[in-house]
This record gives structure tokens, C-alpha cells and sequence, in this order.
């Protein structure tokens, strides 16, 4: 490695990495540099006439970095607690959604709104992309694209599985910013070695989600990182992922990378990923298949359990 490519890669730093990784990360910082203005400074350099110096200097400073990582910590927390009820409405199309959850049951019905209106006038009607699609015979670009969100992580895990690599997804619901833990360490096998990040959007990922992702490697104390997304990255994002050692897949390489493989595991994914209906979306509140609704804002996906369950996603583009 070139000394000019020494100095391209940038690593991010402190505050970087706490505005970017999980609440707990910068609660951490906050609680250590607490602990170094209060107790590890004084201990350190209070007990000599020369160094005392060094404990007015320093100490403060600690103190200022802990109430700094702190109030990151709050915000990130606060942020985490309340997502705005809005941001149904402002996720890319196709996206890895939020899920909109379901206020308890009350005995006493709310007043419907429009959505909850257009949901109980299409709930008897049957939608015509409740019918399973034909299942293709080889990969290409255009099935990938039409691969419903959950069953891509589910399709990129278990490509890693048939590549020998150990490979476990997230829960349902809120993943924490990683879809997938890779394990290949022999030595301790229980040891996360890299992380994977998918996102089936329509459109191409920016460099927001990618630098959300550095933070995740941060916070797991992991070296290497994946982000896969059928329809590629931007610019910046291929950029801030060049110098942080984040490899992107997009749909070009993935299918590459499929059609490498023995004809017999190529056949096996094939058939994973196209099973039964493989193209309407999973809830991302309870895991079902949706439907597809109209409203006065136009088309959306619904939960099939409303009003047992409120989840939401915006309609494929490629659908409409």
C-alpha cells in the first residue's frame, strides 16, 4: 500500500463513531471519560507537585467530553424511543421498513381515519398480487429485483451458508442496523467477524445507511462489513465505503457471484429464493404477507391481520 493511499482512508473518529452507533456506544464514552476526569486523572498525577498541573488541565476536558457523549447518547436514545409517525411516508421505495405498530385494544373504537377506511373497504376484496408468482428456471437481474425485502436477507444469508460461512440473521423487527453476523473464526467460533447489511430498495443506496453501517462495525468490534442492495450505491457511498474497508454487492455482482457457483447450489438458492410466494412483502410487525391497498394518497401494502396489526409499506414503484 502506497503512502498516498495510507492517507486517503480516513478513520472516523469519536464523535463519528458515537453519532452513528447504537446509544449504549456513547453512554460508554460518556460513563469512561467521567470516570477519567473524576477518579483515573487525579489518581494518576495528583500526587506530585510537578504533575498537578496536568490534573487542572485535563480534568476538565474529561468532564467536557462526557457531557458531550452523553447528550449524544440522549438524543440517539430519544431518537430510537420516538420515530415520527411520518416516516412511513418518507421510506424509499421498497425499503427495509419501519414497522407502524398497533396501539393496545381499547373497548371503546377510535374514530377511523382515511387509511383505516381503506382498509376495511378493500378487506374483502381479493388482490390481484395475492397470487404466487411464476417461478423463473435460471437468476437474472430482473428476479432479483423482484425478490420482496425479507426474502432477500434471507436469500444473501444463505448464500453465505452455502459458501461454508457461518451465518445467522437478526429477529424480526428492529435489527439494530446489521441483517446478518458472519462467524469464521475457527479459534473462537462464538466471535461476530463481519457483518452484513441488505437493502432491496428501488432506488440506490446513499452514504447515510453506508456510514451507519461503519458505526455497526464500530459498536461489534469487527474488521470487514457487507452492504448488499440490488440497485447499487451512490458515488459518495462507494467513496466513504473505500476508505472503511465496507465491500458493496450490488445487483450486478450478486448475480455474478450467484452464476459462479456449482449448477447444484445455484439450483438450490434458486429454489430458495423463488418458493411460494416470493414477491409480495413480509409485515415487518408480525412477519405475514401483506396485501395490497388503495388509499386517497395512492397504493400501499397492509397487513392482512388489520386491525390486529397496522403494518405499512409503500408500494413498489414497479409495481404501479
Amino acid at each position: 500500500m502506497t503512502r498516498r493511499s495510507r492517507r486517503s482512508r480516513r478513520e472516523p473518529g469519536l464523535i463519528e463513531i458515537a453519532a452513528t452507533s447504537d446509544w449504549k456506544v456513547s453512554a460508554g464514552m460518556s460513563a469512561f471519560c467521567a470516570l477519567a476526569g473524576g477518579v483515573i486523572i487525579p489518581a494518576l498525577f495528583g500526587g506530585s507537585r510537578i504533575l498537578a498541573s496536568l490534573v487542572i488541565m485535563l480534568s476538565p476536558i474529561a468532564w467536557i467530553m462526557a457531557i458531550a457523549f452523553g447528550l449524544i447518547s440522549l438524543m440517539r436514545y430519544l431518537k430510537t424511543r420516538h420515530t415520527p409517525a411520518s416516516s412511513a411516508t418518507r421510506t424509499p421505495s421498497r425499503a427495509e421498513p419501519i414497522a407502524r405498530s398497533a396501539p393496545a385494544s381499547t373497548p371503546v373504537s377510535p374514530p377511523l381515519s382515511s387509511l383505516d377506511k381503506a382498509f376495511l373497504r378493500c378487506a374483502a376484496e381479493p388482490s390481484a398480487t395475492e397470487a404466487v408468482a411464476e417461478r423463473p428456471t435460471a437468476w437474472s437481474r430482473e428476479l432479483i429485483d423482484r425478490i420482496e425485502w425479507k426474502r432477500f436477507e434471507d436469500l444473501c444469508c444463505e448464500f453465505y451458508r452455502i459458501k461454508g460461512i457461518r451465518a445467522e440473521t437478526t429477529r424480526l423487527g428492529a435489527d439494530g442496523g446489521v441483517d446478518i453476523r458472519l462467524f469464521q473464526d475457527n479459534s473462537d467460533p462464538q466471535r461476530c467477524t463481519a457483518v452484513v447489511q441488505c437493502k432491496a430498495w428501488n432506488q440506490a443506496v446513499g452514504v447515510r445507511a453506508v456510514r451507519e453501517l461503519r458505526g455497526v462495525m464500530a459498536h461489534e468490534k469487527v474488521e470487514k462489513a457487507f452492504f448488499m442492495a440490488p440497485n447499487g450505491f451512490t458515488d459518495d457511498a462507494r467513496a466513504f465505503a473505500a476508505e472503511n474497508r465496507i465491500t458493496l454487492l450490488d445487483g450486478k455482482l450478486f448475480l455474478a457471484m450467484l452464476e459462479r457457483l456449482p449448477a447444484e447450489p445455484r439450483q438450490q438458492l434458486l429454489d430458495f429464493a423463488t418458493a411460494g410466494d416470493w414477491t409480495t412483502p413480509t409485515c415487518p410487525s408480525c412477519g405475514i404477507k401483506m396485501t395490497a391497498r388503495d388509499s386517497k394518497r395512492g397504493g400501499f401494502w397492509g397487513c392482512v391481520s388489520y386491525p390486529k396489526c397496522r403494518g405499512t409499506l409503500p408500494m413498489r414503484a414497479a409495481a404501479t
